[in-house]
């Protein structure tokens, strides 16, 4: 079935790899803009470095990806997160993958305990200021003013900015989307479903054609998750830790 290819699946060849099938060897690791932290990617292709979409499944103990959390001692920001168990054998499989592609012999990998039960590995956005509320205007007759599509003096308007849900190409745009950002999360239930066949397997092509989810999926529920992956060390004294960055989840099936 397709879910079964999707479990033991290494690549798709030009963005998403499983990293508890994928071959080491066969990445590389690099930075990107002003960061000093190493981001895993593919190797270069026609003189370019590219982020590695990486993918895994597991169990939800709690998600919170289209409604966000508050974040902080203060509550002032919030995140939009996923903490999941993925099978303990592929999860090995995985932190051996990045020991290997990061060149470190121990990693720090970001876990969470929840219900003070389940220890399950956070993904996370940037955390973002929450937006206060706007006042409500409309007494007074004020209309939103309209943008222009063009610069002053005529000039052309800026690239639109990338946004994650909308492709694979612009969801590896970045290392790390923030909380403001339209992370996507999808239903890909009734697509498991249909495909039963043998010979089918799942292809991320249709991943933005799925139906976007309208609450977060429950304890229990099967996801997949769509991260990068970089490191950072918080000091000179301290170890090295895998940073794993949320670009998206797909809700496999439920409980």
């Amino acid at each position: 079935s397709a879910l079964q290819k999707l479990v033991t699946f290494a690549t798709d060849g030009a963005y998403v790899i499983n990293p508890a099938r994928q071959d080491p060897c066969s990445m590389v690791t690099t930075t990107f803009g002003q960061s000093i932290n190493p981001v895993l990617s593919w190797a270069p292709r026609s003189g370019q470095m590219v982020r590695v979409i990486c993918m895994s499944l597991g169990f939800v103990f709690t998600c919170n990806v289209v409604f966000p959390a508050s974040f902080g001692k203060q509550g002032t920001q919030s995140v939009k997160s996923i903490l999941f168990g993925p099978v303990r054998a592929e999860w090995e499989r995985t932190v051996g993958f990045f020991g290997s592609t990061f060149k470190q012999d121990s990693l720090g990998v970001p876990t969470f305990t929840a219900s003070q039960r389940y220890v399950g590995i956070s993904i996370r956005t940037f955390p973002s200021e929450v937006a206060p509320a706007l006042p409500d205007v409309s007494f007074i007759g004020a209309t939103p003013t309209k943008r222009s599509g063009k610069k002053a003096g005529g000039g052309t308007s800026a690239k639109v900015p990338s946004v994650p849900s909308r492709s694979l190409l612009e969801m590896r745009d970045k290392t790390t989307w923030s909380t403001n950002d339209d992370v996507g999360a999808w239903d890909g239930t009734e697509y498991f479903k249909r495909n039963k066949e043998p010979s089918m397997k799942f292809s991320f092509d249709v991943l933005h054609t799925l139906p976007r989810l309208t609450a977060d999926p429950n304890f229990g529920d099967t996801v997949m998750v769509l991260y990068s992956a970089s490191t950072y060390r918080w000091d000179n004294m301290a170890g090295t830790s895998l940073s794993l960055n949320l670009y998206g989840i797909v809700l496999v099936s439920r409980k």
